[in-house]
């Protein structure tokens, strides 16, 4: 990015940024703004800002913002938006919609330093545009629908814009005089530019919308003829001409100017305002039908073609701006998405408690962060964050705790099953051989208790029984592991962990 198009970020005011300065006048500057918004909204907007020492002034401050609170009751696309209004540390700034494009005071000084005019389309479909904006504030209402009164009493080419779109829009409402305005403007004080001046405004008299028509016609004149109408060496000339009313038809000075522009421009200039145009429409209703108006596309070529260098260079810049915003915006959602992103984080150490190699071992975890909780947790730290979303992995101490469970189980399962085979009201067995392993070598078992007369009983290969004890009582019951050999033992060993058959139990 060269230095012609660096952008100077300055004052961040409440949601905006300044940034360079685009305008400049007596009592305020006009800056490039940057509003930024929730959600990646964002919005390249045109600040005003009283020039310093001008806050200090009330009469200043209370002139800004009545022309926030009146230029907020005119919508129309011929009037420059204004968007809010923003009071901070006793600062007054008003923010506005940023119109690319140029005022008409300098496209005419643009044209005046070549020796060339405006075509004659163009100045009926810039002026048409600015006379219908004008209509729209002197008709705009309260929010009760009780009329404003507006009038503009400064309407001058400083405060017309003619955007690259080709739309003329008429700004600063700083010192217009409404019936419901905020603050009143003091007896017998001037305001506005003399040259654009009605008479009645100049000796203190009321004004209405046909103050602001007279200004209209004076403007329509420099157009036409590409001089100033009212000019001298100091303010007392200016104010002079203006009340001996001494003006030429603009076919006199300009060449090519029919009769009908003559009359149009004659009349809005009328000394007495009763004998002007009665709204700013009707004026621009008789310039259409005099001369056919440019159209949108042709006025914005033509600002292209007079002031396509500077419009160049501002668009450089207010790219650089808001290229210089999303950048910072995308970093930051760059390292937001980063501190959110999924991790993995594997450590293949072999697992030295487990003997099965494709169990998940202590030492290797795997956590997507996306199917838990984000990393960013409000009052913990990353690292914290982290050790709560992650699964928990299997530690050594889980699998000892789950192996004496299965022991103490098998323990237990062993002691049923020993009941439920040797431990019926016939013949009942200690629960000692339920845990013992058995044996080849014969062990007498006792008898289950004193006085009966059961015969014992061995672990081990049948023993043939007499023919005396075989009369005397029932055959003996076999042993349980004649019965259910592989029973003996009950249980298996898999992993260290002994697991009781199904068909033992």
């Amino acid at each position: 990015m060269s230095a012609l198009v660096e952008p100077r970020s300055g004052r961040v005011i409440g949601r905006y940024v300044l940034h360079d300065e685009i305008a400049s006048g007596g009592m305020a500057t006009v800056h490039l703004g940057r509003l930024l918004g929730s959600a990646g909204f964002a919005r390249t907007v045109a600040v005003k800002c009283l020039q310093p020492g001008m806050t200090k002034d009330p009469e200043f401050v209370s002139m800004l913002l009545d022309e926030a609170h009146l230029a907020s009751r005119v919508r129309h696309p011929n009037v420059v938006q204004t968007l809010d209004v923003v009071s901070i540390e006793g600062d007054i700034f008003l923010v506005m919609e940023y119109v690319h494009g140029e005022s008409l005071a300098r496209l005419l000084q643009s044209l005046a330093s070549t020796g060339e005019r405006m075509p004659l389309p163009v100045v009926v479909g810039v002026m048409a545009g600015m006379l219908f904006g004008l209509h729209a504030a002197h008709e705009a209402t309260t929010e009760q629908g009780e009329p404003l009164g507006i009038v503009h009493r400064d309407v001058s080419p400083q405060n017309l814009l003619v955007a690259a779109d080709g739309i003329a829009r008429v700004l600063d409402f700083g010192v217009a005089k409404a019936a419901s305005r905020l603050q009143s403007t003091g007896d017998g004080q001037l305001k506005g530019k003399l040259r654009y001046m009605a008479p009645e405004q100049l000796r203190s008299r009321p004004v209405d919308r046909r103050s602001d028509v007279f200004a209209a016609a004076a403007v329509l004149w420099e157009c036409l003829t590409g001089r100033r109408l009212f000019d001298g060496p100091d303010p007392g000339a200016i104010v002079t001409k203006i009340l001996m009313h001494d003006v030429p038809a603009p076919s006199k000075i300009g060449a090519g100017v029919p009769e009908a522009l003559d009359a149009i421009t004659l009349r809005g200039l009328a000394a007495d305002p009763a004998e002007r145009f009665l709204t700013a429409r009707e004026m621009a209703v008789a310039l259409e039908r005099a001369v056919t108006p440019a159209t949108a596309r042709e006025v914005g070529e033509w600002v292209e073609q007079v002031a396509g260098d500077a419009l160049k260079r501002r668009a450089a810049l207010v790219s650089a701006i808001e290229g210089k915003v999303a950048g910072a915006r995308a970093g930051a959602v760059a390292r937001a998405e980063e501190a959110t992103a999924p991790f993995e984080l594997a450590r293949d150490t072999p697992h030295l408690g487990s003997g099965d190699p494709g169990r998940p071992t202590d030492e290797t975890v795997t956590a997507k962060m996306s199917d838990t909780v984000p990393v960013e947790l409000e009052g913990t730290s990353r690292t914290s964050a982290l050790a709560l979303a992650a699964p928990e992995p299997y530690p050594r101490r889980r699998t000892r705790v789950a192996g004496i469970a299965l022991l103490g189980s098998a323990s237990i399962g062993a002691a049923i099953w020993g009941w439920l085979v040797l431990g019926s009201p016939e013949r009942a067995a200690p629960t000692r051989q339920a845990i013992e392993p058995a044996s080849e070598t014969a062990v007498p078992i006792e008898p289950p208790s004193v006085g009966t007369t059961a015969p014992a009983m061995t672990v081990g290969p049948a023993a043939p029984a007499s023919p005396a004890s075989a009369s005397a009582a029932p055959p003996p019951r076999p042993p349980a592991h004649a019965i259910r050999r592989d029973c003996d033992p009950p249980f298996v060993i898999k992993n260290g962990i002994k697991e009781f058959k199904r068909q033992c139990l």
